[in-house]
């Protein structure tokens, strides 16, 4: 992508981005995604109804009465996002263009996060790793999280490795952080990698799809291209055994999908990328903060 054509892309972004973060938003993410912990504030003397197993023994001991501990909310957290740039993600269908949709996605999720105080990050992968952007503070850093995900060349052969993108944010990053995953999920097996994910992490699941994903058009016999292999072929989209079966593997990933998040304790947000995904987002975090 040119340079000033990415700048321009940029922008756009930025401002769609960060009017949605501070209109639509405000208070939402704060509200779903609270600190995962709690951290020592003050002592103060006991009183009737206090959990006893909050008596600090020390200052008791000192003071010659009880008392006990008080905790707030450890509010700052670490936000990554784990996105999927291997052809059939961004592969573009008509008038949408899925690498600005994920992008504008993730930028709207980063300025709600750095205005709750939250670090943010970034790390690209497809079959290997493509970058890493540690987590940090600040307006720069979604920009340049945004300009990373817009210059993802996707490579052609490449398919999705989510072992590979896991084990290398296990050596970059040690401690826990709320993580969004974003993938067309268009495969399967990959239960084992998200329970490593999850057992330190609180882990959302974002699958980005086009409705083709799920339903051929009867357009007749077409080549088509596989975004994954780069292998051509030829499909009948009018023979009712290839649509049963194109359905039938529709429903199983996203059955899949749905339930191993499940099964492990993480949320899911499915988002069609020819739908409003501000509404699916609100009402997401809506429920989200019912449940905690």
């Amino acid at each position: 992508m040119e340079l000033q054509e990415l700048i321009k892309k940029v922008r756009k972004i930025e401002i769609r981005s960060r009017l949605l973060s501070n209109q639509q938003f405000a208070g939402a993410y704060h509200t779903a995604f609270k600190g995962r912990g709690m951290q020592f504030n003050e002592v103060r003397e006991y009183a009737y109804g206090d959990d006893i197993r909050h008596i600090e023994w020390n200052v008791s001991a000192r003071m010659r009465s009880p008392y006990v501990k008080l905790f707030q909310e450890e509010r700052e957290q670490t936000v990554l996002f784990m996105v999927d740039v291997s052809p059939s993600v961004f592969a573009s269908i008509g008038n949408t263009d899925r690498k600005e949709l994920i992008a504008e996605l993730v930028a709207t999720l980063a300025f709600s996060a750095i205005r709750s105080q939250d670090k943010v990050g970034l790390l690209l992968f497809d079959h290997t790793v493509r970058s890493y952007i540690p987590p940090a503070r600040g307006f720069q850093q979604v920009l340049q999280i945004i300009r990373s995900i817009l210059d993802a060349a996707p490579q052609a052969g490449s398919n999705t490795n989510l072992r590979a993108a896991t084990d290398y944010l296990k050596t970059v990053y040690k401690r826990n952080a709320l993580i969004f995953l974003l993938s067309d999920f268009l495969f399967d097996g990959y239960k084992d990698t998200l329970s490593l994910l999850a057992a330190r992490n609180d882990l959302v699941g974002i699958a980005v799809k086009d409705p083709l994903d799920d339903m051929l058009p009867d357009i007749g016999l077409v080549q088509v291209v596989d975004a994954e292999t780069g292998q051509p072929g030829w499909v009948d989209t009018s023979s009712k055994a290839y649509k049963s079966w194109y359905q039938q593997q529709s429903v199983y990933r996203n059955s899949y999908f749905r339930k191993t998040f499940s099964e492990i304790n993480a949320d899911t947000l499915l988002l069609s990328d020819k739908e409003d995904y501000v509404r699916k987002l609100q009402g997401f975090f809506h429920q989200r903060a019912r449940k905690r």
